[in-house]
């Protein structure tokens, strides 16, 4: 039994964190607010004498949270992407997300080497798969992107064909992004400045990468203080 003592002291903490937060909701989306605003400012957050959430997110690079490595590889995109195909191509994928309950796609990657895109798929591909961004791209490049929600809102109620020129034209396309050098805390403070939850991570030569998400970053900051602090 005592073989197994390191290893049960190494999973109480997270456990024990995780029904906090899941116990007090409420009261953790305060402390939340506060701790972003803290670390916006340049402060640290020390809890319990144990770490330093404002430091540990200075030195951290978004790209080393690897948060779109929980996501699968898409049909013909890279990791947590869908490009829009057929409906072959869309029943492939539920039967792939049905067998890895563990992973996930995000993004809908609308891109201009295709010209016309089936507006009954669009709505079928976000909503069965549950996508939460679509990301338009030209030239292989990063060209704005919306949340699925306000695409689709958008997108007409009649079946048919869509030009991708039309598509490009929505209202409302953020062009809004941060680079994957970025330190967490710098991404954290861009989102709390644009009033947003989520933020696309595009590279030096205008390629798209992934999707920062302000729950998700701090996830992982705090997941890897509390492991680090109890090795």
């Amino acid at each position: 039994m005592k073989d197994w003592i390191p290893l049960i002291n190494k999973l109480v903490w997270p456990v024990i964190v995780g029904i906090i937060l899941l116990i007090f909701r409420s009261e953790v989306g305060e402390v939340y607010d506060l701790t972003l605003e803290r670390v916006k400012s340049g402060g640290s957050v020390e809890i319990g004498g144990i770490f330093k959430l404002g430091e540990k997110a200075t030195n951290t690079e978004i790209q080393d949270l690897s948060v779109s490595n929980l996501s699968i590889e898409g049909f013909g995109g890279a990791g947590g992407v869908v490009r829009k195909g057929s409906r072959s191509a869309l029943v492939e994928l539920q039967s792939e997300l049905r067998n890895s309950p563990n992973k996930t796609i995000n993004t809908l990657l609308i891109v201009d080497n295709v010209q016309n895109y089936s507006i009954e798929l669009l709505k079928e591909y976000i909503s069965t798969l549950g996508l939460r961004y679509v990301v338009f791209q030209q030239r292989d490049k990063f060209a704005g992107w919306l949340n699925s929600g306000t695409f689709v809102a958008q997108l007409p109620a009649r079946d048919g064909i869509i030009p991708f020129n039309e598509l490009k034209n929505m209202q409302g396309i953020s062009m809004h992004h941060v680079e994957p050098g970025m330190s967490a805390k710098d991404v954290l403070a861009t989102m709390q400045e644009l009033h947003i939850d989520s933020v696309p991570v595009v590279g030096d030569r205008g390629k798209w990468q992934f999707f920062a998400n302000r729950e998700e970053v701090l996830a992982h900051l705090m997941s890897s203080l509390i492991l680090a602090n109890k090795e």
